[in-house]
């Protein structure tokens, strides 16, 4: 009798200083970076760690991984690598403050209050 084995992986954010506290509240496991050195130390942490199937990097990073990182990330199944993007400008839509406490709520279960 053979029985297989799967292993639940996470998701994993690397961000600017600064910009982790979005992706917190929404639940992902998040790792704040400055330069290029500990981008790199990061996704060596992740390599090594073998948890994370998913590693979303901000776009304008992925110029900073080593050659041996990116090596190491093609020669593995995981982490798969996403890159991800800020808006140049922000804005809401005028009916978001009306979902957000609800959203926020149901997701992690505090009210809050927005004041803009």
């Amino acid at each position: 009798m053979v029985f297989a084995v799967s292993q639940t992986k996470i998701f994993k954010v690397i961000s600017h200083w600064g910009q982790e506290t979005g992706f917190r509240l929404g639940g992902a496991q998040v790792s704040a970076v400055s330069g290029k050195e500990g981008l790199n130390a990061e996704i060596e942490r992740v390599l090594e760690e073998k948890a994370v199937g998913i590693l979303a990097i901000p776009k304008d990073m992925e110029d900073c991984i080593s050659d041996k990182n990116k090596k190491a990330l093609k020669q593995s199944q995981f982490p798969l690598l996403a890159r991800y993007t800020f808006p140049e400008k922000w804005s809401l839509a005028p009916e978001a403050e009306l979902f957000t406490e609800e959203m926020v709520f149901r997701a992690i279960g505090f009210h809050i209050r927005i004041k803009i």
